[in-house]
């Protein structure tokens, strides 16, 4: 998930942003989506858990406790896991591009304070399901969007290429 900020003429989407692009600066904070689930979708999950239940209790009446204790065990892990990812803090970026300067910033990175002038986008897309972005310099590079859904990061991507095309030289 993203959102523009300070963006040109408060445009809120990243693909007319960058068709209508000004001078001013945008700021750009990317974040983890965790979309919460649908009712539909937790009486599914409550329906899935209660008969993966019952199936692990009905070989212990025969006696045979391996299997639901494998079955037990693997849905505790399960929830617990899905309850550490449910605590875990999002991950999310805030990206800046002025004029001069362009500044990255991450939840887990400390902050990156590039030239704009000589800094470029670099879209690395090894299968067509699997697009990275990095910012260049001559000295360092950064990957942005780690965030972000596949089509976020293209859309995203050619607002950071519009403005990084802008800057004068």
């Amino acid at each position: 998930m993203y959102s523009i900020h300070s963006c040109p003429n408060g445009l809120p989407h990243a693909e007319i942003a960058a068709q209508r692009a000004s001078d001013t600066p945008v700021i750009l904070h990317l974040s983890e989506n965790r979309s919460s689930l649908s009712q539909e979708a937790r009486v599914t999950f409550t329906t899935l858990i209660c008969l993966f239940m019952v199936m692990a209790i009905l070989p212990a009446a025969k006696g045979e406790l391996l299997v639901p204790i494998f079955s037990l065990g693997t849905m505790a892990l399960l929830l617990g896991a899905i309850e550490w990812h449910r605590k875990k803090r999002l991950d999310s970026e805030w990206l800046a591009i002025e004029t001069e300067r362009l500044r990255w910033r991450s939840n887990s990175h400390d902050t990156v304070d590039f030239p704009t002038r000589f800094t470029r986008l670099v879209k690395v897309e090894t299968t067509p399901a699997c697009l990275r972005l990095f910012l260049e310099t001559r000295f360092q590079r950064i990957e942005i969007g780690r965030c972000l859904n596949l089509d976020e990061k293209r859309a995203v991507a050619s607002l950071i290429a519009l403005r990084l095309k802008e800057v004068p030289t």
